[in-house]
């Protein structure tokens, strides 16, 4: 992989840390969610007035990444809703497992064998970090959730995640055809097309769920926040959608994990506590994951 590449991602993995961070941080994440989508459905306004609508190919294409977006948020809020994090989150995080055989079916990607192997390394250290160094008894609380009934909407989520990761990249493989010398101005433009769509429906959703007054209390006090958080998501996927259009998808949603360690670090740092050999040998299996994805082999 690129080293410039690797660079957007990493970049793209402290802002999807940033605004996850925001989201954590608001007395009701759900509504902040709703004032974060709101200035981006403005950052799309501006931006296609200014640089004009993609072309016509792509319309289809964002629609259904901006539908397949709104459905993840759904999936992930009824998840979280309905069960504890130490089950849900396992099973929402492990679409690096699964992209590489899909984007082998579906795309004809192929990756090297230590990029493979760096994909399974990133995947373990984020299991050892989220399990807490107890991996076996981590796997057997994922086999538990296989079988119990309510985890649904955690391997809806997982799904979703592999389908929008899975569809963007071969709607970016479109829009380089399209304009190839327009790299970065794709990646931007397409994802502010599919989050336009996908936070107009989440808004809709947001405002059968809860009062005018909630949401207006919400709006007066984190709707800075909110253009932060906005800000973060546009760096977090539209640099995603940049680098989707010249490395393999596996590679990317695998690197783009190094988020989660990023939000682990400033938990720690925030409330004082040490980072312990957990958080540091998951870091050096994400590290090592990353250079081996990066390694050229000659």
């Amino acid at each position: 992989m690129n080293i410039y590449n690797i660079g957007l991602i990493l970049i793209s993995a402290g802002f999807h840390a940033l605004w996850n961070i925001l989201t954590r941080l608001s007395d009701n994440s759900p509504v902040f969610s709703g004032i974060k989508g709101t200035w981006l459905l403005i950052f799309s306004l501006v931006f296609f007035f200014i640089e004009g609508l993609p072309p016509q190919e792509l319309w289809f294409w964002g629609i259904i990444s901006g539908v397949l977006h709104a459905l993840y948020i759904f999936c992930l809020s009824r998840a979280y809703s309905m069960l504890e994090i130490s089950y849900v989150y396992p099973i929402a995080r492990s679409a690096p497992a699964f992209v590489p055989g899909v984007a082998f079916l579906l795309l004809d990607e192929r990756i090297a064998w230590q990029s493979f192997f760096g994909i399974t390394l990133i995947l373990t250290g984020i299991y050892y970090l989220h399990f807490e160094a107890r991996l076996i008894q981590g796997f057997s609380k994922v086999w538990d959730a296989i079988v119990h009934k309510d985890l649904r909407w955690a391997f809806l989520t997982l799904v979703m995640v592999v389908s929008y990761s899975i569809w963007d990249k071969y709607s970016m493989k479109i829009y380089f055809t399209l304009l190839p010398n327009n790299g970065f101005s794709n990646g931007i433009s397409f994802f502010l097309m599919e989050a336009g769509i996908c936070f107009f429906l989440y808004n809709l959703y947001l405002a059968m769920g809860f009062s005018r007054r909630e949401i207006l209390d919400r709006i007066r006090m984190e709707w800075a926040w909110g253009f932060i958080g906005a800000v973060a998501t546009l760096g977090s996927y539209g640099l995603i959608c940049v680098v989707l259009q010249y490395e393999a998808v596996s590679k990317v949603v695998a690197l783009r994990q190094t988020s989660v360690l990023m939000v682990v670090y400033w938990g720690g740092w925030q409330l004082g506590e040490p980072f312990g050999k957990q958080r540091s040998f998951s870091a050096i299996l994400i590290l090592v994951g990353a250079i081996l994805i990066g390694w050229k082999a000659t």
